[in-house]
């Protein structure tokens, strides 16, 4: 973008400076001629830097806020990819804070429902509200963190899915639980 505005501005100032000069006065034969085309791609070229850094932000968050209010799809879009990001992210800390769990292998109905409660824990504590409340509060993670393991044939819904929501609604993976392990992983 800058350099295509400093291409301009050269293109200008090749170009157009017998076009911008003004006669201003005649002294005897000769015009006096004032060059404030000259001028004014000197001042395009020195206001550069503060219209990048001031101008720029201020215009691209009115276009953001345009792109919210007229096109809802595009929030959304932006939204379900946080809530993507934010899923993999349980995942990836879930197989890590439990042991017997590896990424890439198939998991077990024991293994598999701590490895459920303690990534949608990890991101209820870690995670903006409105995040977790585009990806359905605390059962809609955990469904879709369910979704996104690789269980074994045993697997269900019912063995799975409804024993780690319950483990998370009666509050068994606390917050101090996920820092220490946090901390042991980081080790």
């Amino acid at each position: 973008m800058t350099r295509v505005l400093l291409l301009a501005a050269l293109a200008l100032a090749c170009v157009a400076p017998p076009a911008f000069a003004a006669e201003v006065a005649t002294i005897g034969d000769k015009a006096v001629i004032l060059p404030w085309g000259d001028w004014l791609v000197a001042l395009a070229v020195s206001l550069r830097e503060p219209i990048l850094t001031i101008l720029l932000p201020i215009i691209g968050g009115y276009i953001i806020q345009a792109i919210r209010k007229n096109y809802p799809m595009a929030a959304l879009l932006l939204t379900q990819k946080r809530v993507e990001m934010m899923l993999e992210a349980a995942v990836g800390y879930g197989m890590n804070a439990v042991q017997g769990a590896a990424k890439g292998k198939t998991l077990s109905v024991n293994v598999a429902v701590p490895v459920i409660a303690k990534g949608t824990q990890y991101v209820i504590d870690t995670a903006p509200p409105a995040v977790i409340k585009a990806a359905g509060g605390a059962d809609g993670i955990a469904a879709r963190i369910f979704r996104k393991l690789d269980l074994d044939d045993h697997a269900s819904e019912a063995g799975v899915l409804v024993p780690a929501q319950e483990q998370i609604a009666a509050g068994t993976v606390d917050a101090d639980e996920l820092r220490r392990m946090d901390e042991m992983t980081r080790r």
